[in-house]
């Protein structure tokens, strides 16, 4: 059966090569093209969104609010470590603050006081913090590790003193103005702005010194877990072990935001689903052309003892090569755009700048000025972050080549009500 049904596997290699007048094909290469150029695209945007706020989320959940947080508890790190799936667990203290810097400049910031081994005990936020200069030494009495745009904010660097105006502490601890300079280590960058802006780390004696945390030492941990999917486990290992514990996971403090990312995430998929369906429809129209224009081929191969269902088989399969080898395009271009991203941005800025450069030149314009994609001046990055998910990818391809296979399809079902005998007549 298999023997018999291979020239289905010729002819539709034929037909996909020329048309019906022996001329190349330009109506497969065009659909080829299309399902390639979404491809790519779609997975070039996708790479880039998933860098994006995969690398937000990271930083979010290792510095800011941890996967999950507890909070004026008796509880206690050592209680809490060989619990399931946990990594790290970090006593801390946090108030809100009045910073000073110099010449006056002030700025909100959130004092995180954490403990002098935090980058040994949690290699997550280890991971996630970039040192500009000094160090993160928070060891020294009165000591403090600034952000970097705070620092730039408050006009400090290391060496500098930073001065606490005004600190608002827990239920115990008033607002109450204390203008208890503290020594700056090292500037610290996480890429993410909200942090960056806003984030001061000291030690927990200085805390305690300050006033920040209670003497008794501090009643509040940032719990990290090898998944964070796992939180909602731990929380019920948590509430079992230790009733009435008052306890948040990432989910509930960070809902909104993540709410944002995955309603972003979704609507682009639509836009998969939207981009495909429009190349389906081309593909669907240009093989209805296809078949009425080979409609002499088709019942001379019914005369000749086809079925219909053989003949519908091989503009399937002629959609099928078109989808696959458009996606198959796109799938390996998309991955090396995808790869090299910030290469191709950066030899795109050289070749814009060149050619400012040979028209300042050649016009007598005294330009110097260079340009960039993404300016520091206006955005807060200094390359685009790219993470591929296999899962994403492998959706794109196969959703490229089933939507080309099934526009064929639909479109060759009119090969079922074709009558060989009038087309002989009459053609």
């Amino acid at each position: 059966m298999a023997a018999a049904n291979r020239w289905i596997f010729f002819v539709s290699f034929r037909f996909g090569k020329v048309d019906s007048r022996g001329h190349g094909a330009p109506t497969g290469i065009l659909s080829a093209g299309g399902i390639a150029f979404g491809a790519l695209s779609l997975i070039v945007i996708l790479s880039v969104m998933n860098g994006f706020q995969m690398g937000y989320i990271d930083n979010i959940l290792e510095v800011s609010s941890a996967h999950v947080r507890i909070t004026g508890s008796v509880v206690q790190a050592d209680d809490i470590k060989g619990a399931p799936y946990v990594q790290a667990a970090i006593p801390f203290g946090e108030a809100q603050a009045l910073v000073s810097g110099k010449w006056g400049r002030q700025s909100g910031s959130l004092v995180r006081a954490l403990p002098t081994s935090v980058l040994q005990d949690d290699t997550g936020f280890a991971q996630s913090i970039r040192v500009i200069k000094g160090s993160f030494d928070i060891t020294s009495p009165y000591s403090v590790v600034c952000t970097r745009e705070l620092a730039r904010q408050l006009s400090i660097s290391v060496g500098d003193e930073l001065t606490l105006v005004a600190v608002s502490g827990g239920s115990d601890v008033d607002l109450f103005p204390t203008a208890k300079p503290l020594t700056v280590t090292g500037i610290v960058q996480t890429g993410y702005y909200e942090i960056d802006s806003s984030f001061t780390f000291i030690s927990l004696h200085t805390a305690e010194a300050l006033s920040i945390i209670s003497d008794d030492g501090p009643r509040s941990l940032l719990i990290k877990l090898s998944d964070p999917e796992k939180d909602r486990h731990f929380t019920s290992w948590l509430e079992s072990t230790f009733p009435g514990t008052p306890h948040q996971s990432w989910r509930v403090t960070n809902r909104a935001f993540f709410g944002a990312l995955r309603n972003e995430k979704n609507i682009l998929l639509l836009l998969v689903v939207l981009i495909f369906f429009v190349v389906a429809v081309n593909i669907h129209n240009a093989m209805r052309r296809s078949i009425y224009e080979r409609r002499e081929e088709i019942a001379l191969m019914q005369a000749l003892g086809s079925r219909p269902s053989q003949i519908q088989a091989l503009f399937t399969l002629n959609g099928f090569f078109t989808g696959f080898s458009g996606a198959f395009i796109g799938l390996i271009s998309g991955l090396l755009l995808s790869v090299r991203i910030n290469g191709v941005f950066t030899l795109t800025e050289s070749l814009i700048n060149h050619v400012n450069h040979f028209l300042a030149a050649l016009l007598h314009r005294g330009d110097d000025s260079t340009f960039s994609l993404f300016n520091p001046d206006y955005f807060y990055l200094t390359e685009i972050p790219t993470r591929i998910i296999f899962s994403e990818v492998l959706f794109v391809f196969i959703f490229g080549v089933l939507s080309a296979t099934l526009a064929s399809w639909k479109a060759s079902g009119a090969i079922t009500k074709m009558k060989s005998s009038e087309v002989l007549r009459y053609e």
